[in-house]
């Protein structure tokens, strides 16, 4: 049987669950896939029927100054991140010599080029250059996001246009263009269960989904608007309060679109799988970017660019509620106008499929 690596960055969610999907597709076609992953990826995957047991690696932590993404920390913490690729790099060769798999697909985990002799396709999930592009495309981009899109995205971008044989890049909007090589433009990749389920008439039903990493916008709500509910995952009950009507706290949920089904307006950081599984599910969004995080930035620009949703700053959660659920209409009308989403996860595999055929 063929069989696939798939190194996973498991700070948040997203990189897990959009591999999931791929892995869910190329076990369809009889390929069987083996995980490496940290953190949340560990968590993710202990859970998932079929799945072996994941190999653990190290984390990959951006700096960090006051709890918040520190552009500076970063690049003074680029000695760590050099030790802890090196580390990683030695764990995945022994994996490699191991398992022999027919292909490796990394997803925000970083690692040199095997020797020559001994190398297999190599295949990133990655869409830095989108980011490269409508970094430049919105003139309206905040200077708070500047030190990190040079100190980060822009090397993010450079590695995987010289190291990874593909590069899978989903994107749901055209303005970012051709992708140079070895970039592979497709579709939002998402779970299964997440299928257009637009709602109608007068919302009722929001749905809270901000980031489990530690970077996670807080939620700060004492009401829930009239007439509707708020389900909150990700977080517990505050301590020693009483809870107010309307408001009910999930904790860590793991079949998120189950919930999302049924939601009018959800609110979730501006990860890309987050955005995107909301795009696909056609959900009017409002999207609160990580503040200082030049990707979530651009991710949350396209999402009000595409007319489906609004941008928020977190400590502005509640009004933003109230000025979403007045758009709610024009955040559905936009959808009726756009295309149903590309399947990226059915895009990636097939990529993936040619190379170990």
């Amino acid at each position: 049987m063929k069989r696939v690596l798939f190194l996973v960055n498991g700070l948040g969610l997203g990189n897990s669950t959009r591999c999931h999907a791929i892995m869910q597709k190329l076990a369809g076609h009889g390929v069987a896939s083996t995980v490496a992953t940290s953190g949340n990826g560990l968590w993710y995957f202990r859970q998932q029927p079929g799945i072996d047991d994941p190999i653990e690696l190290e984390a990959l932590q951006y700096g960090t100054s006051g709890g918040r993404i520190s552009g500076v920390r970063t690049i003074l913490s680029v000695p760590r991140y050099l030790a802890t690729m090196r580390a990683n790099s030695k764990l995945i060769e022994g994996v490699m010599d191991r398992l022999k798999p027919d292909a490796v697909v990394t997803d925000s985990t970083y690692m040199r080029r095997r020797r020559r002799g001994k190398q297999v396709p190599l295949f990133a999930v990655n869409n830095a250059d989108v980011v490269h592009t409508l970094y430049r495309h919105y003139t309206d981009r905040p200077a708070s996001i500047r030190l990190q899109f040079h100190a980060v995205e822009e090397l993010d971008f450079l590695y995987h246009r010289f190291v990874p044989d593909v590069a899978l890049s989903p994107s749901l909007t055209s303005a970012a263009g051709k992708p140079p090589a070895p970039y592979v433009r497709i579709g939002p990749i998402v779970r299964p269960a997440c299928r257009p389920s637009a709602t109608q008439g007068r919302p009722s039903r929001i749905l809270v989904m901000l980031s489990g990493s530690k970077f996670g916008s807080p939620v700060t709500l004492e009401r829930a608007p009239a007439g509707c509910t708020v389900d909150i995952v990700g977080r517990a009950a505050p301590a020693n309060q009483a809870v107010p009507g309307g408001l009910h706290y999930l904790g860590r949920v793991l079949n998120t679109p189950e919930l999302a089904a049924s939601a009018d307006l959800l609110v979730v950081n501006g990860g890309f799988s987050a955005v995107s599984e909301a795009f696909v599910m056609r959900k009017p969004l409002i999207v609160i970017p990580v503040p200082n995080h030049a990707e979530q930035w651009v991710n949350a620009r396209t999402i009000c660019d595409l007319g489906v949703g609004m941008m928020a700053r977190e400590e502005d959660l509640p009004a933003a509620i109230d000025e979403a659920l007045g758009k709610i209409e024009n955040f559905r009308a936009a959808y009726a106008l756009l295309p149903p989403a590309a399947d990226g996860a059915e895009e990636a595999a097939e990529q993936i499929l040619k190379a170990v055929a």
